[in-house]
Formats: C-alpha cells, sequence, structure tokens
C-alpha cells in the first residue's frame, strides 16, 4: 500500500509539472494530456522469450530441482512447474501525463510518461509516438490515431527485482469539445517481466522452495486492446 501511495504521488507531481508547463508552452501548439487507463497483461512465458527465456528455462530447473530434492527428503509430492506457471496476468491501471508537440496541425508528436499500479506490480516508462494524425469530423470533435511505443521499468513488491515491460502501440481516439479525450489502443506486440536473482539463488544454493513468479515472471503476448479516458489542455 505504502508503494502505492508513492508511486500515485509521482503522478501527481508530474501531472502538476506538465499542467504548468502548459500555461508557458501554449504559444507553441503544445498540447498536455492526462489519461487513465486499464492495460491488461496477459504474458505467455516459453524457453524462446526474448530476453528472459534463459531465466525461465534456469526457473524451471532449479524449482523442480529443489522439488525433488524436498521429496526424497521427507516423502512428500510436491508439484513441478512449467513455462506456464511463470506468465505475467495481471491488470496494470495506469496514469499517462503527456504533451502533443505541434497540436495544430494535422500532423503532430506526442510524449507519454505512463505510471502503472497493479497488485503485484508497479511501472514507471515512456511513450514515445512520432506518428500521429488528427482530422476534425465536427465542429467540437477531432479524430486521431497515434503510432508509437513505450518502454517501462517493471517491479514487484520487496528488493531485487529486475524487469522491463516494452509495448509496440497503435491508438485512435477522439477529442470532444477541445479537453475530454477517449483513446483505444492496440499493442500488436508485448514483452514484459521480472526478475530476482537473490530469490534464485535461494533454491539453488539451500533447496529452498519459493512462489515461481516471486523469483522469474516474464513473457509475450500479441494483440492486447486497452482503454483509456483523459483530459487535454
Amino acid at each position: 500500500m505504502q508503494l502505492h501511495l508513492a508511486m500515485i504521488r509521482r503522478i501527481l507531481v508530474v501531472a502538476v509539472a506538465l499542467l504548468a508547463a502548459d500555461v508557458r508552452l501554449a504559444h507553441a501548439d503544445t498540447r498536455v494530456t492526462v489519461r487513465l487507463g486499464m492495460l491488461p497483461l496477459n504474458l505467455e512465458a516459453s524457453a524462446d522469450t526474448p530476453m528472459f527465456g534463459a531465466r525461465v528455462e534456469r526457473m524451471i530447473d532449479t524449482y523442480n530441482n529443489a522439488a525433488a530434492a524436498r521429496d526424497r527428503a521427507n516423502g512428500g509430492m510436491t508439484a513441478r512447474i512449467n513455462a506456464g506457471d511463470l506468465g505475467v496476468t495481471e491488470t496494470l491501471f495506469v496514469v499517462a501525463p503527456g504533451l502533443e508537440l505541434g497540436s495544430g496541425g494535422t500532423y503532430f508528436f506526442r510524449l507519454d510518461v505512463p505510471v502503472g499500479v497493479a497488485d503485484n506490480l508497479t511501472s514507471v516508462g515512456v511513450g514515445v509516438y512520432p506518428i500521429n494524425l488528427q482530422v476534425a469530423v465536427r465542429r467540437s470533435a477531432v479524430l486521431y490515431a497515434s503510432l508509437g511505443g513505450s518502454g517501462s521499468w517493471l517491479d514487484r513488491p520487496g528488493a531485487g527485482d529486475i524487469g522491463a515491460l516494452v509495448t509496440a502501440r497503435a491508438a485512435g481516439g477522439i477529442r470532444i469539445a477541445r479537453h475530454v479525450v477517449f483513446e483505444i489502443g492496440y499493442n500488436a506486440f508485448v514483452l514484459g517481466g521480472s526478475y530476482n536473482k537473490g530469490r534464485l539463488d535461494e533454491m539453488t544454493d539451500g533447496m529452498r522452495l519459493v512462489e515461481p513468479r516471486q523469483a522469474v515472471s516474464a513473457g509475450e503476448a500479441r494483440g492486447i486492446v486497452d482503454a483509456s479516458l483523459g483530459l487535454a489542455f
């Protein structure tokens, strides 16, 4: 809970800073935005997962070897794990302050700072959208499309985690009455996970079993849809 509160404070600081910047940058066709949305993560792990595949394999071997040693010692029947037990299944609540540069024309550049919070994950990153098009469909409505992606630091509770979340994303939305923004995103590719070497070493050295996802949790997915609602200034 304390970690989540600290993350929310960071979000508010960034949002206030961007709102203050709007006053100074208004003359430069710069729009300040704040979007709130949900990103469902259902990432499947395998030995071929980029960046994390070798760690997934090591985790499976280490856990199952530790389980076998434990069973030999006490006559138990500990369940073994496989790659399906190491995926990432969380829903991130995301707050993303951002800037849209050159927003007075058809083309503009977009920069976001997505901050996400889930039950067992937090993320802080940067989203870059170099390709953006917008067109007015009514006096009070503008349709837009964006193409880009994001990279985030990903963390789980406790010390020692190293993680990342990378997305390639296209989005489409509508801006109503200049200030209300609704957006649907299509994440063509998502790669993410976290790795805790200390917890993995505990099993390797002492044959102690830990909850698998506390040591390694990773995966990739395609075609994840997200949605957000926000304000533009």
